[in-house]
């Protein structure tokens, strides 16, 4: 899906006014570097699934924007539904840029899918204010150099706690005569964090790609699982939510 400045609506019943607006504004703010606008749309007792709360997610939201200055979103409004007087959406976002540093040139492009609990401010009750969110689906990929290996990364969404899984890193190209160095980093998912490229254990890799059999952990929760592949030409980087649960 072509990554485009504004929402689309992918509901079969039109989006209540006050949400679309919600979306809208938080785009535009977020597009133009606009932290307080952005934070304007959470509720004072705003809770992330992930452990958050609204300042937890501001000092997050101003993490990333440091590490990554050349961000553009998009999103869509997948669903709705009123609960008495919330509402509660999901909701699809893209967001793709860039990133220079000491290490080179960075081109990121991640997406995910979030239930969103609204609910109307008691000060303006036109206006939606964002009190709870849970992130059903994410992932992103990082790519440097001129030619990073092409990656099909394989990945269950969803698993019980203790059970078995498999992730499998593929890559495209042939593996000839070239070097190919992999490595595989699990983390639990810390939205206030993001990805530390010094942490791979970069080892050379016989076969054309990564392969991961692995037992989830006891507990329900959240893991964020991230696979490295560098060749002599670039590197890539692939990251996965996977979910714990029952």
């Amino acid at each position: 899906m072509p990554l485009e400045s504004g929402i689309q609506k992918q509901v079969s019943a039109p989006a209540p006014a006050p949400l679309v607006k919600w979306l809208q504004e938080q785009i535009e703010a977020a597009n133009r570097r606009d932290l307080e606008e952005v934070m304007a749309g959470y509720s004072p007792d705003f809770r992330h699934r992930d452990g958050l709360d609204r300042q937890g997610v501001e000092r997050a939201i101003r993490k990333l924007w440091e590490a990554h200055p050349q961000l553009t979103y998009a999103a869509e409004i997948l669903s709705w539904r009123r609960l008495g007087p919330e509402i509660v959406a999901e909701i699809a976002s893209q967001v793709q840029g860039s990133q220079s540093s000491g290490r080179g040139e960075f081109q990121v492009q991640a997406s995910a899918l979030v239930r969103n609990r609204y609910r109307p401010n008691a000060a303006k009750p036109e206006q939606l204010l964002l009190v709870e969110q849970e992130v059903l689906r994410e992932a992103s990929t990082l790519t440097s150099g001129s030619a990073p290996p092409t990656v099909t990364f394989r990945l269950p969404e969803v698993v019980k706690p203790g059970s078995p899984y498999s992730l499998q890193a593929i890559v495209a190209e042939p593996l000839a005569q070239s070097l190919l160095l992999g490595a595989v980093e699990e983390q639990p998912v810390a939205a206030a964090g993001y990805l530390d490229l010094t942490s791979f254990a970069l080892e050379p890799l016989q076969a054309g790609g990564l392969f991961l059999q692995a037992d989830a952990p006891p507990e329900a929760g959240a893991r964020w699982l991230s696979v490295m592949l560098v060749n002599q030409s670039g590197l890539v980087v692939e990251s996965r939510r996977l979910v714990i649960q029952p």
